[in-house]
């Protein structure tokens, strides 16, 4: 790993902090749920400065991929829902609420991948391992 990781985990957890505040007032501010975006965003604002200290990374971004990961899995159902919204189909009123899950979607996935990649670099890095 080098030092772009805890960087790129801080802006999209700003980016995902933006996406629950803009979702939570632009559905008038009457649904807490639609802060989940910045609940998930702000704990990997804090993961990321606390990965870039070295001693810190390894334990940091490991919780940063299971966050991520976690941030995935719950918004996968928004699938079908963004399928109608792109179809036309979608409920009065629900267009905010898709957008902001996909746009969770997005993040979470493409954070995920970045620290799986990273984590195969490192692992590659290390050389062969001895087995016993």
């Amino acid at each position: 790993m080098n030092n772009k990781e805890p960087v790129i985990t801080i802006v999209i957890g700003g980016l995902l902090v933006l996406v629950g505040i803009v979702s939570y007032f632009g559905a008038g501010a009457s649904s807490v749920t639609a802060l989940i975006p910045a609940f998930f965003g702000a704990p990997l604002i804090l993961l990321g400065v606390l990965a870039r200290a070295p001693q810190r990374l390894k334990l940091s971004m490991h919780l940063v991929a299971a966050l991520a990961l976690f941030g995935v899995l719950g918004t996968l159902t928004v699938l079908p829902a963004l399928g109608e919204l792109l179809l036309g189909k979608q409920k009065p009123g629900t267009t905010a609420a898709i957008l902001a899950r996909s746009a969770m979607l997005v993040l979470c996935g493409g954070l995920f991948g970045v620290c799986i990649a990273s984590f195969v670099r490192a692992r590659r890095s290390r050389g062969p391992r001895e087995t016993a």
